[in-house]
């Protein structure tokens, strides 16, 4: 049995060294076989949330125009690099990508249903949440003898 074709995204979120947050996005397109590697920064893990979806939007929406224009390296121009920008993205020139990445992924032309998107925001801020905090010690412990 034949598998439909679905575009895939991969989405990978860390700290940086400035104490923000990264998004980074791996979108695989089945119909032309194409891969973009995409990154935004974000101040809080909310905010993060919250914009991830409208670029997962975008991504989808812009699928012809944006492999249009940036599927071969030689034709990657400003237009190309304005389309990213109208979207708050720039472009991903790294070869790695965390491996904790959270996937999902749409026929191409549908969008996400809200459901995934759902998932996708459960799954993020369960890996975003807040560091264990410390206990902290009884004003009798710290007494010296």
């Amino acid at each position: 049995m034949r598998r439909a074709p679905v575009n895939t995204y991969r989405v990978g979120v860390e700290a940086n060294q400035a104490g923000k947050y990264e998004a980074r996005i791996q979108a695989r397109y089945t119909q032309n076989g194409w891969t973009l590697r995409v990154y935004f920064v974000a101040a809080s893990p909310q905010r993060l949330i919250a914009r991830l979806q409208s670029v997962l939007r975008y991504l989808q929406r812009q699928e012809e125009e944006l492999w249009m224009w940036g599927s071969s390296p030689s034709d990657r121009g400003l237009l190309f690099q304005e389309l990213l920008e109208a979207a708050g993205l720039e472009l991903d020139r790294r070869k790695e990508f965390p491996r904790a990445a959270v996937v999902v992924a749409a026929a191409p032309g549908e969008s996400l249903r809200p459901l995934q998107l759902a998932e996708l925001k459960r799954k993020l801020t369960h890996r975003l949440g807040p560091e264990p905090r410390v206990k902290a010690r009884p004003a009798t412990a710290l007494r010296s003898a």
